[in-house]
C-alpha cells in the first residue's frame, strides 16, 4: 500500500463478528510489517478490551471531532509491535449528537483520520452497529468496508440494506464486500449459502471465518487468536482473509481510488 488506507467494519446488525474481525485482521496486518492503527468506535469497548487496553479517551469527546494534536493524544501501543490502538469510551454514544451539532457532519471524522496518515499505513475501524450519523462519517472516510455476515437469509438481507444505506449517505463510494463468519458446513443452509454466495456473487469475499470455540476465547484471553493458537483453522482462515483484504486494497490504491 503506498498511502494510508482505512478497513471499517461494519454493519447495522450486532452478534455477527465485528470486533472479532476487526482485532485479527489489525493484528495479522501488523504481523505483516504493515504499521496498523485499530480505532474502536464501538462504545461497548470490546477491541480495546481484547488488545488490553482501558476503554478511555483523553480528555472530553470534542477531541474526536477535533485535530490529530488532541485525538492522538488518546493513541496506545499494544504489546505487539507495529499495532495501536485509538480506545473506545463509553462517551462514544454521544457522539452522533455531537457530529449533528457541526458544519460538514458526515464528513467531519475524515480530517481526524487524514491527520495519521504520516504515521500508518493502515487504519482498521470497529464501528458500533447502527445507521448513524458517526455511520455516515466512516463510510465517507473509508476504502474499504468490510460486513461480517452469519450464513442465513436474514443477514444475507441486512446486508443487502446496508449496500443501499451506503449508497445514499456517502460521498463517495467505499468498497464493500461481504465477509461469511461463523460458518458451520455440516448444517445444510451454511453450505448452500456458501456455495451459492462465494461462486457466484462477486461482493462476497472468497474466504470465510469457520465457527469456533477458539474464537470464542478471545474474550477471556484476550488477545488475538494467533498469540495463542497458531495453527488452528480459523487462526490461518483469518490470516488468509486479511491476505484477501489487503490485497484488495493495495489493487485499488494502485488504479488510484
Amino acid at each position: 500500500m503506498t498511502s494510508m488506507r482505512v478497513v471499517s467494519l461494519y454493519n447495522i446488525k450486532g452478534g455477527v463478528g465485528k470486533t472479532t474481525f476487526a482485532v485479527n485482521i489489525a493484528y495479522e496486518s501488523s504481523r505483516a510489517g504493515i504499521r496498523t492503527l485499530l480505532w474502536d468506535l464501538d462504545p461497548q469497548g470490546s477491541s480495546s478490551y481484547i488488545l488490553r487496553i482501558k476503554p478511555h479517551l483523553k480528555g472530553d469527546l470534542s477531541q474526536v471531532v477535533s485535530n490529530k494534536s488532541s485525538l492522538g493524544k488518546s493513541v496506545k501501543e499494544t504489546q505487539w509491535p507495529l499495532l495501536d490502538v485509538i480506545p473506545s469510551d463509553f462517551d462514544l454514544r454521544h457522539l452522533s449528537a455531537l457530529l449533528e451539532d457541526q458544519k460538514r457532519q458526515s464528513t467531519k471524522l475524515s480530517r481526524s483520520m487524514k491527520a495519521f496518515s504520516r504515521d500508518y499505513d493502515l487504519v482498521v475501524v470497529d464501528c458500533a452497529p447502527e445507521a448513524s450519523t458517526v455511520s455516515e462519517n466512516v463510510i465517507n472516510f473509508s476504502d474499504l468496508i468490510i460486513v461480517p455476515v452469519i450464513p442465513n437469509p436474514l443477514s444475507i438481507n441486512t446486508f443487502e440494506k446496508l449496500i443501499t444505506f451506503v449508497r445514499e449517505v456517502g460521498n463517495k463510494s467505499p468498497v464493500i464486500y461481504a465477509a461469511f463468519n461463523m460458518v458451520d458446513r455440516r448444517k445444510y443452509l451454511h453450505k448452500q449459502l456458501l456455495e451459492t454466495y462465494l461462486n457466484k456473487d462477486p461482493r462476497f469475499l472468497r474466504n470465510y471465518i469457520p465457527a469456533s470455540s477458539s474464537i470464542e476465547h478471545m474474550t477471556s484471553n484476550r488477545a488475538p487468536l494467533e498469540t495463542y493458537i497458531p495453527r488452528s483453522l480459523s487462526t490461518t482462515a483469518f490470516t488468509d482473509l486479511t491476505e484477501e483484504i489487503l490485497n484488495l486494497m493495495s489493487r485499488s490504491g494502485s488504479s488510484g481510488k
